[in-house]
């Protein structure tokens, strides 16, 4: 009977479903799987997920599966009882995007060095898709931002010569002064 009652509580939330909220049980996953650092920006529920490894032998494909962007990656989630994430795609690995949002059933290319996923969205979740691309835009280049800044952080300036040196060295590379020395 309980198995019965579950499959009916899934189906129904197939037809009646929100495309932008992910259900409790799997937000509860995610949020344990996310790092402290990490915010979810968008999630988004997919028609077909697919990665295609180098090999089309080697592709896999899931439905109905989630489509969720944080401030680090893309991933991809199955709709299913609980949390179980599919494809992690870091931002910055992102070599290229294409983006076809302007037909009745959305769908976006993202190629990272030897993969590709296709992702697309059904017609009923097209009005979520709108802007959809520069909200991806946006993420991956704060995410160069951020990756940016984190460079800078690790250098400082001699402040005998100017040179740039590596923040945990105790003496300057260029003119040999200690650094932080008063």
């Amino acid at each position: 009977m309980a198995i019965v009652s579950a499959i009916k509580d899934f189906v129904g939330s197939l037809v009646t479903h929100n495309y932008s909220e992910l259900p409790q049980r799997i937000q509860t996953g995610l949020n344990k799987y996310l790092r402290d650092d990490e915010d979810i920006l968008l999630t988004l529920l997919d028609h077909k997920a697919v990665y295609r490894a180098p090999k089309f032998i080697d592709s896999n494909t899931y439905f109905n599966s989630w489509f969720i962007l944080t401030n680090d990656r893309i991933i991809i989630a199955r709709n299913s009882y609980k949390f179980k994430r599919f494809r992690d795609i870091h931002l910055l690995d992102i070599t290229q995007i294409f983006y076809e949002l302007d037909y009745t059933e959305p769908k976006i290319t993202i190629t990272t060095p030897g993969k590709e996923d296709i992702i697309e969205f059904t017609r009923a979740a097209s009005a979520d898709c709108v802007d959809l691309d520069k909200k991806i835009d946006s993420a991956i280049e704060n995410a160069k931002t951020r990756k940016l800044q984190a460079v800078k952080d690790d250098f400082v300036l001699c402040s005998k010569c100017g040179s740039k040196v590596l923040s945990e060295s105790k003496y300057c590379s260029e003119c040999g002064s200690r650094l932080g020395a008063f």
